[in-house]
């Protein structure tokens, strides 16, 4: 399964999870009507801006619509999932490493003491 494999199949189990519409979702995040059912069929891909507000809004972290559910081992990366990294530019691997880090730490502060964030 590619990555935006498992992120679609991700959105569509967080979205369906808050019982939420395609176009419902869609409006919630700002978006056109049929931007998330674009998403959902693989023809659109989101910029890390709209990934960012569709979690907020699906109330999940950014990085958790990336993480395959059939992982044994989630600290590690899947080899289809690392093949299509190392096919992206470095620039972009760097961008989306220190985004997903900045989330995951942000998550983990919050968990600890939730009314300083």
């Amino acid at each position: 399964m590619t990555l935006q494999q498992i992120f679609i199949k991700n959105l569509k189990k967080f979205r369906k999870k808050q019982g939420v519409s395609q176009m419902v979702l869609a409006e919630l995040c700002g978006m056109g009507g049929n931007y998330i059912g674009q998403i959902e069929m693989g023809r659109r891909i989101p910029s890390f801006g709209k990934i960012e507000k569709i979690a907020d809004v699906l109330e999940v972290a950014s990085y958790e619509l990336f993480i395959g559910e059939n992982s044994e081992k989630k600290d590690e990366i899947r080899p289809e999932t690392r093949e299509y990294l190392q096919k992206m530019p470095l620039s972009v691997r760097k961008e989306i490493s220190s985004r997903l880090f900045s989330l995951i730490k942000t998550d983990i502060l919050a968990s600890l003491d939730p009314k300083n964030y």
